[in-house]
């Protein structure tokens, strides 16, 4: 094989072990639930609202606030509650990452309204609220963005387990009233499991996939020779 030709099929072949290797893990999406002994003005509209969590980078974790209500219902304030036992969980909270919308939150955490009734609550770690007037807050159609340096896999355990919890409070629901909900299970569409898979591959990673490229592309053209050869000697 001449070393053009060896080259071209070294990119093809590097190109395919990365591409399935480096590809982010589909989002996750979890639901909310009303809070028992909490109020029942908004229990209806619980639906309209749910977050996605993608691994956005390698250990970093995107989760994003959807509102898909068909009326003025608008999130206003989002929560995280990290058990003790995993505390260092989550760390470098940014707000406002690929928001949809008019949407402008700050990062500032508060009492969750209601909390005091979440079985498992363990205080508002991290959280935000909007800044300023309603029409910053997450409407309907519209998406919040919220990133933190974490393990993928590990936050969905936490989230699946219960260790992790998520709350929101949504106002501007008929009649003025406002409600806040907690995170569930998470949910998939029947027939579309998640799917998790590795990292962004490091540095060393990358350059152990051309070595092994390499190394057997090399053995291969020994082979070749080896074999001409014993067929001129017959």
């Amino acid at each position: 094989m001449k070393f053009g030709a060896l080259i071209s099929t070294l990119i093809v072949t590097t190109g395919v072990a990365l591409a399935t290797t480096s590809v982010p893990a589909a989002a996750v999406t979890f639901g909310f639930n009303n809070i028992a002994g909490g109020d029942t003005v908004g229990d209806a509209y619980k639906s309209d609202f749910s977050f996605d969590v993608t691994q956005s980078g390698s250990d970093k974790v995107l989760f994003k606030f959807l509102n898909n209500s068909s009326g003025t219902n608008a999130l206003k304030q989002f929560a995280f509650s990290v058990d003790n036992s995993i505390s260092s969980l989550l760390s470098n909270m940014m707000v406002d990452i690929g928001n949809v919308g008019i949407v402008d939150f700050d990062a500032n955490p508060q009492n969750l309204s209601q909390s005091n009734n979440i079985s498992g609550w363990d205080g508002t770690t991290f959280g935000g609220g909007t800044s300023g007037a309603n029409k910053n807050s997450v409407q309907s159609g519209e998406a919040l963005g919220v990133s933190f340096s974490a393990n993928y896999n590990n936050v969905l355990a936490a989230l699946s387990a219960g260790k992790l919890q998520v709350g929101i409070h949504v106002g501007s629901l008929p009649g003025g009233a406002s409600d806040t909900y907690v995170s569930n299970s998470y949910y998939v569409p029947p027939g579309n499991p998640p799917v998790i898979t590795q990292p962004v591959p490091e540095s060393g990673s990358i350059l152990g996939v051309i070595a092994f490229g390499i190394g057997g592309l090399l053995i291969r053209k020994r082979d070749k020779n080896i074999q001409l050869e014993t067929v001129k000697l017959d």
